[in-house]
């Protein structure tokens, strides 16, 4: 963006104008919904009255509406399509009770019907044609009932596992109307959200013994002494055997939640629910956030500690980003296939979990969308990186903070879902250096994807690989570029200009842009646009009295700022960012004490090879087993082998090899053995070099 545009702007930042001219808006949505729950044949029946204000400039003839649960109805959806691709059949063939579906739909306004009908793709999308036209400045109240078939669990975020319900997507909803007009779109596994914020009151009738977690404010006095009193005479149980669920009571509760200022309504029901309670103040405000964690017996011993995480996740955001708006917050364990966690306004879900290490991670993980996806309301669908991968880089950053290193291997999250992790150096990479080496499973293999890309054009492996790790490494590169001063100004400015609206990525870079006094064209349109990998080379080193003047190539197409550091014994003694015209030219630092200049030494950036890095061309290391390759130097691995075959008979000898994870474009493997049948010298040889397409 121009600098005389960025100075335009941030003189008028409430008229906020786009490329098409037309204004900065965003619609209003208020709810009120009455639910019932019927545990026996787990279904909801309920009523709902949606507050829809046009706040925009145009004059609406027609409303799109989401019917998520319909996104289980049958083979033909977008969900069932998208997992079958995904290599996933369960859903495609389901039988009839385990799906799911919303019926009994009837839309009025004022009492007359409103006529509408189903998307012709998408089942799980429907349009309203309004009986007179809604102008700017309008609004209108739609009224429906609606049933709702609970599919089962196993297939995504909506669902039940036996009487344990997550109702999440569960009612028909607006779709987001903006600049760039409607965004009614289907329900994925791979791809999220983008809802319009309003208020909500909601009230829910189910059995008396049912413990409930929800968004919002629980209004009812009893229910909230009933779950303080559970909190207080929680026991941790650790390794009790399920011993079945108790019977559902025959008396019925309702419970009333409102909130406003969010853009969703979850909730999440269960008998055996154990409840850890406690509070946190906000280091801005001065606010007590009230925190609940709830889990089952046999997720107590890992969530002992777990609303201590909470706590943690809600300070560290609150300091990174901006203070938590809400009373509450709450996490629970529970139903749920689509991934180790799935958040929603002031509760998230957790579930399929192994160790405290991955508890904690995964609840500051989905707390942290409170900020970005629930109060930052950005589309998650086509901007996946302004919701999973700003928040995984401050996920990031809190993984390192309070676990800055840990010998044990204990805190690694690669440790507890790679067999073997400890054998091939894994478990020993810090939470930085972990993200780094997802990123390269797929950079190094030359299958990387632009950051930009909208969520279902990732391949389902490149969604986590990119989408989470990449952009989260990229938003590391941008802040050690910045340095954090600067940076932590950039995210306060955002989020406080930006709370409650829906930002797109114009609207972040002029943020940043504005606050830096920087020009960032090369992260915004250009970082986050390629698919390229940064690949930065020292060369022709020379030492002049006390400087030392060198080269720094660049082996890729991503021209982009780059930190040079001179060293001594391992440790910087000077550091210093350069930018792209340094490419190719001579670059001097005074620095008489060093033996070495480095590229990129806390590995800041996005390089894809920090071997070629360093002045000092190192001599390979010898290891016993292969390690992974994001180190700073070129390793030989020695592995035992042994063999049989009918000529050779019993053969054993010693594979000599760089082979390693992520992937090197030259790869050997010399393999002498010894015959002891023939008594001979046998073996084989393989070298390859990978040279791939340029697309």
């Amino acid at each position: 963006m121009k600098r005389w545009l960025i100075c335009l702007l941030s003189l008028l930042p409430i008229l906020n104008i786009a490329q098409s001219g037309k204004a900065y808006f965003q619609q209003e949505v208020n709810y009120t919904i009455h639910v019932r729950l019927n545990d026996k044949a787990h279904s909801l029946s309920a009523d709902i009255s949606i507050e829809y204000i046009n706040n925009s400039p145009d004059t609406l003839r027609e409303l799109w509406f989401h019917l998520w649960p319909n996104a289980y109805r049958n083979r033909n959806t977008a969900l069932c399509k998208q997992q079958l691709e995904n290599g996933d059949a369960s859903l495609y063939f389901a039988g009839e009770e385990e799906r799911g579906y919303i019926d009994s739909l009837d839309f009025t306004s004022n009492g007359k019907k409103i006529e509408w009908t189903y998307d012709t793709q998408h089942p799980d999308i429907c349009v309203l044609q309004l009986q007179r036209a809604l102008l700017p400045g309008e609004k209108i109240i739609i009224q429906t009932p609606f049933y709702v078939k609970i599919p089962n669990a196993r297939f995504s975020r909506l669902g039940h596992r036996r009487q344990s319900y997550a109702i999440t997507q569960w009612y028909p909803k607006p779709a987001v109307y903006d600049r760039e007009g409607w965004h009614a779109m289907p329900y994925l596994d791979q791809g999220e959200f983008y809802s319009e914020f309003g208020s909500f009151d909601v009230s829910i009738t189910l059995p008396r013994n049912y413990v409930v977690a929800a968004t919002g404010d629980l209004q009812n006095e009893e229910e909230i002494a009933w779950l303080n009193t559970l909190a207080a005479n929680k026991k941790y149980i650790t390794n009790e055997k399920p011993t079945g669920e108790p019977a559902s009571a025959a008396e019925l509760k309702t419970l009333r939640y409102t909130q406003d200022n969010i853009h969703d309504f979850a909730w999440f029901a269960d008998k055996s629910l154990q409840v850890s309670k406690s509070e946190v103040t906000l280091p801005r405000s001065g606010r007590k956030v009230t925190t609940w964690t709830l889990y089952s017996a046999k997720d107590a011993a890992l969530w002992a500690s777990s609303v201590e995480y909470l706590n943690k996740a809600i300070l560290f955001y609150s300091n990174k980003v901006g203070d938590y708006p809400y009373n509450h917050c709450t996490a629970l364990a529970g139903p749920l296939s689509a991934g180790g966690g799935m958040e929603y306004p002031m509760v998230t879900v957790i579930g399929g979990l192994s160790s405290a290490f991955q508890v904690e991670m995964v609840i500051a993980h989905e707390v942290g969308h409170n900020w970005f996806y629930g109060i930052l309301g950005s589309n998650e669908r086509r901007y996946p990186w302004m919701d999973e991968g700003m928040n995984s880089s401050v996920e990031a950053q809190y993984g390192l903070y309070h676990h800055p290193s840990d010998t044990s291997g204990e805190k690694n999250e690669l440790r507890d879902v790679v067999p073997g992790a400890h054998l091939f150096g894994l478990n020993k990479l810090d939470y930085h250096e972990t993200t780094l080496f997802e990123y390269q499973l797929s950079a190094s293999a030359q299958k990387d994807q632009p950051i930009s890309l909208a969520a279902p054009d990732f391949t389902p492996f490149n969604y986590g690989t990119i989408v989470y790790k990449k952009s989260a490494l990229a938003m590391n590169y941008l802040r050690s570029y910045l340095g954090d001063d600067i940076y932590n100004r950039c995210m306060w400015t955002y989020f406080d200009e930006w709370k409650f609206k829906h930002p797109q990525p114009s609207d972040v870079q002029e943020v940043f842009e504005r606050v830096s006094g920087q020009s960032l064209n090369w992260f915004f349109n250009q970082l986050l646009h390629t698919d390229k990998e940064q690949d930065y080379k020292v060369k022709h080193l020379k030492r002049e009295q006390d400087k030392i003047t060198f080269t720094v190539n660049q082996k890729s197409g991503i021209a982009a700022p780059f930190v040079v550091a001179g060293m001594k014994d391992g440790f910087i003694l000077t550091e210093k960012w350069l930018d792209t015209t340094s490419i190719g030219q001579p670059v001097t630092i005074p620095c008489p004490e060093c033996d070495e200049v480095r590229i990129d030494p806390k590995k800041s950036m996005m390089e894809i090879n920090y071997r070629n890095n360093s002045s000092r061309r190192l001599l390979p290391k010898i290891r016993l087993l292969p390690t992974v390759s994001t180190l700073d130097r070129n390793y030989i691995y020695l592995l035992p082998v042994a063999g049989w075959n009918d000529y050779n008979k019993f053969m054993a000898g010693i594979s000599i090899c760089n082979k390693s994870v992520p992937v090197r474009n030259f790869e050997y493997a010399i393999t002498p053995v010894y015959a002891f049948g023939n008594e001979r010298l046998s073996g084989t040889a393989h070298l390859s070099y990978s040279i791939y397409p340029v697309s």
